[in-house]
Order: structure tokens, then C-alpha cells, then sequence
């Protein structure tokens, strides 16, 4: 039986009238290393091109497929490398989990988020959309911007939006992470309130990889991403607890996990996850990260060994920056991480461990321990529902103040696993503390602020290149602008 996102794809393409799209999304599917790479990326992602001839709804297909390797590809490692989580263990992987990238790496899904397929294409069926009032076509567009620009803005600070994919800005300039930010959040109001109008044409059932055009369940996702990028900010300002946790009242509570905002993979050789197509043709680059390794056998945890192979007669074995061990476990594809894995970029029990911490920084404590109890329970069931029967996961009794709040950003590190919302996480709160199993230190990296661990990622190559705005002295240890302490 054909995959959702294979007919989907048909449906688009014997509706498109412009050549050059069906190139482009041949191209998306075609990859050896890693998920939608290839020499479209290494466009200028400041000249746009004229699409216009194009339905929305083709845009939309390839933005969602382009989005896809953006917030799983390289962005998605890098930041499961510096929360170790997972380790770098050969190339270019070992030099970024021993901090000290190189910014040649990011080129690519910087161009993937600017350029075709990305912003370019992404202001261009919102104005068609808006233009045939296909209104929730166009929320579903503005929902994937929010989601990649907020994401953007949180992993370097300052990046380049207002001006960005606008042919009268070859070099725009990039704006403040509080202005991304800030300008994300109207842009969520915007899609609410087009989801809220409906449109009189055929929903873009068939093209909506998400929902299906299920407005109830994006108007959800979008209170809860609001809610995250609040929470984000409340290390400035604790009066963020309290938006943050009006937002994700009203965000995804279904824990079916039905209301995940998830992508879409199947079986299918083009359309396979691209945590598994990278594993598998790269086995030996990357690890389980001790840190994690460590957390989770501390705590009986069984998701060690789902989330992980076992190394030999070693078990799961973790890796941490600077060791000399490099038979690190393998990402489990072969079980949960496998090719169909469906990774959620918002769910619901991101949403519960939002709520708990607000409730912790509003001075409800029991509160916050009822919610992470029952998030904790929510999550076991769910592994048992998926087939791993004994899956495990600790509760907490008679706990308080910092051994509270370090339990629910430790627990929610644990179950946000590939998730890049955990480095904002740590940022915010401390939590996970970097130290092994021994006690010792984790962290890397030795500069004028000296040892630590990254707290942004190095602009791209080609930007610092031919964009003069863009930000000089980059270092990973900079910090941004929501985390200044």
C-alpha cells in the first residue's frame, strides 16, 4: 500500500505546471548521506526565484519535505552531541562533540531553511493562499515558519528574518533573537486566527503531512509551541511562567499522542527516517552519549535499551567528549528509531513538562509533582503500548525545590530524546548537570570563559562569507539572548 506521503505527492505533481518544482522535489528524494541534501542546498538562499506559477499546495508538500531535514539532519545531531546524547565518534561528528566544530557543517540547512523549498517558498504560498483565501492552507504554512525560525533563532541568537528571502535585501540583516522570537509569536496569532476562518475550497487534507488538516489539533500545537517559546525567555523574566502556562493549557493534551506534531515516514527508500538513512550509511560516526547512558541506568530506566543497541557484551555503552572508548552503542534503528520512526517536533508530554515547571516557578509545588508524576506515567504507557511491555520509568515521592525541578527537567531531557528543545532547556535551568556516573565532569571546550559546554552554533561558512551583517567573533560559548546568565 502506497504511504500518505507517496500519493500525496502524486496528487501534487500531476497539478504542477512549472518544470523546475518537480525537479526540485525529485531531487529532495533522492539522498546517499543524509535527507534531502544535494547541490540545490548550496544556492545563494537570498535570490529568490519565481514560483508564483505554482499551486500553494505543492509549495507546502515540498516546504514540509525540505523542514524534514532541517529539524531531523544536521541541526537535529549537532545538538544531540552537545546535550550528549548522543556522541561523536569519527570525522567531522568527533571534532563537533569534542567542541570544536567547524562552520563549513551548518551551510546546508541554513540554505535548506532560506531558500527554495524553505522561507522563499513559504512567503510564497502565503500569498497565494491568502490571495485564493485558502486560509488554513496558509496556517499550516505560517505554523512550519514559526516552527523552523523560532527553532533557528534559538540554536544561533541573532539570524537573519525580516529581510531574509526578499529580493530587495541581498543582504539582510539579522535581526535580534527576542525580535525573531517575538515577531514568531504574532505569527502563531496569525495562523490561530486563519484556522479559525476555515476556507470554502476542498482542506488541504492530502497535502498536510501533519493533521490532515485537522484545525482543532494545529490550533493546539500552536499554543503549545507559544508556550515553549515563552518558557524559553523566562530565565529574563519570570512573568514568562505565567504565559507560558495560559499557552500550554490550551495546548496538546492528548496523550493517545494523536495531537503530536510529528513528521511523516514510512518504509518507502525515499521517504525513510533521517536519523535511520544516516545511521545506516554512517554506522561508526556516532554513539549513545554517556551523560544520558548514565541517567537512565542510574534511574532503572528501561528506555537504555530502547533507544540504544547494545555494544558487544559491554551493553549499552555511552561515550563522553575526550574519551578514549569508541565502541559507543548504536541508535537503535533497528527497533523504535527504525526507517518509519515519526519524530515529534511537539507533543504532549512536552506540554505536560512545561506545565510542571511553570507550576514549580509559580510556587505550586504539589502541582508541579502531580503533573510530572502523571507525565511519567503517560510515557510508560505509551512505550507499553508500542510493544516493549517492561518498559519502566521512575516516580517520584516527597520531593521539593531543587530536587524537584531538577526531576522534571531531568525527566523531560530523558523523554525529549533528539529533540533540539533540550539545549534551550538546559540553557534555562542547569539541568541535566554535566557529570558522569563517577562524578565528574562532562563539559569540553576551553576558551576566555573557560571550560564548558556550547551554547549556540557557529554561523555558517558561506554566510559569514557574503553577508557583511552577519555577527563576528563567533564562538560556541557565546551566549544568547534569552540565556544571559
Amino acid at each position: 500500500m502506497e504511504s500518505k506521503l507517496s500519493i500525496s505527492i502524486k496528487l501534487v505533481i500531476m497539478k504542477m505546471k512549472n518544470t523546475a518544482i518537480l525537479i526540485l522535489l525529485t531531487s529532495l528524494f533522492i539522498s546517499c548521506e543524509d535527507f534531502l541534501s544535494g547541490p540545490l542546498l548550496d544556492q545563494n538562499p537570498n535570490e529568490v526565484d519565481d514560483v508564483s506559477v505554482v499551486s500553494p499546495e505543492a509549495l507546502l508538500v515540498g516546504s514540509q519535505v525540505t523542514m524534514y531535514g532541517v529539524m531531523e539532519g544536521y541541526l537535529n545531531r549537532a545538538v544531540s552531541m552537545v546535550m550528549q546524547q548522543m556522541s561523536g565518534l569519527q570525522t567531522d561528528y568527533y571534532r563537533d562533540y569534542n567542541c570544536e566544530p567547524i562552520d563549513v557543517n551548518t551551510n546546508g540547512r541554513w540554505t535548506a531553511m532560506y531558500g527554495t523549498g524553505g522561507l522563499i517558498d513559504m512567503n510564497t504560498t502565503q500569498r497565494v493562499a491568502n490571495e485564493q483565501e485558502k486560509f488554513i492552507l496558509l496556517a499550516i504554512s505560517q505554523m512550519w515558519e514559526a516552527l523552523i525560525f523560532s527553532t533557528a533563532a534559538d540554536l544561533w541568537g541573532k539570524i537573519p528574518y525580516s529581510q531574509a528571502a526578499n529580493s530587495e535585501f541581498s543582504q539582510p540583516k539579522f535581526d535580534t533573537q527576542q525580535e525573531v522570537h517575538f515577531a514568531i509569536l504574532d505569527l502563531i496569532d496569525e495562523a490561530i486566527e486563519n484556522f479559525e476562518k476555515g476556507q470554502v475550497f476542498a482542506l488541504p487534507t492530502a497535502y498536510d503531512f501533519s493533521f490532515g488538516a485537522n484545525t482543532e489539533k494545529w490550533i493546539a500545537a500552536a499554543h503549545t509551541l507559544k508556550s515553549r517559546i515563552y518558557l524559553n525567555w523566562a530565565e529574563t523574566n519570570n512573568e514568562y511562567y505565567q504565559l507560558a502556562l495560559q499557552e500550554a493549557e490550551l495546548g496538546i493534551i492528548d496523550m493517545s499522542g494523536q495531537g503530536d506534531w510529528k513528521a511523516l515516514h514510512s518504509a518507502a527508500i525515499a521517504e525513510r527516517s533521517v536519523w535511520f538513512q544516516f545511521i545506516l550509511s554512517n554506522t561508526d560516526y556516532m554513539g549513545a552519549g554517556k551523560l544520558l547512558v548514565d541517567m537512565l541506568e542510574r534511574d532503572n530506566d528501561s528506555r537504555s535499551s530502547i533507544y540504544f543497541l547494545n555494544s558487544s557484551s559491554d551493553g549499552i555503552v555511552g561515550v563522553s567528549p575526550g574519551d578514549s572508548v569508541q565502541n559507543a552503542s548504536m541508535l537503535n534503528i533497528t527497533g523504535h528509531f527504525g526507517m518509519n520512526w515519526s519524530p515529534e517536533f511537539l507533543s504532549w508530554y512536552e506540554n505536560n513538562f512545561i506545565l510542571a515547571e511553570c507550576h514549580f516557578n509559580l510556587g505550586n509545588q504539589d502541582q508541579a509533582l502531580t503533573i510530572l508524576n502523571e507525565t511519567l506515567n503517560g510515557i510508560e504507557q505509551r512505550w507499553r503500548s508500542l510493544g516493549y511491555a517492561n518498559a519502566t520509568i521512575p516516580r517520584y515521592d516527597d520531593i521539593s525545590n531543587n530536587d524537584l525541578l531538577e526531576a522534571i527537567m531531568n525527566e523531560k531531557y530523558k523523554a525529549l530524546f533528539l529533540n533540539i528543545q533540550t539545549w534551550s532547556d538546559w540553557r534555562r535551568t542547569g539541568y541535566p548537570k554535566f557529570t558522569d556516573s563517577q562524578n565528574n565532569s562532562t563539559e569540553c571546550g576551553s576558551t576566555s570563559n573557560g571550560v564548558g559546554v556550547p551554547r549556540r552554533l557557529l554561523y555558517p561558512e558561506k554566510e559569514k562569507s557574503s553577508n557583511p551583517n552577519c555577527p563576528t567573533g563567533d564562538d560556541i560559548y557565546d551566549r544568547v539572548e534569552n540565556d544571559p546568565f
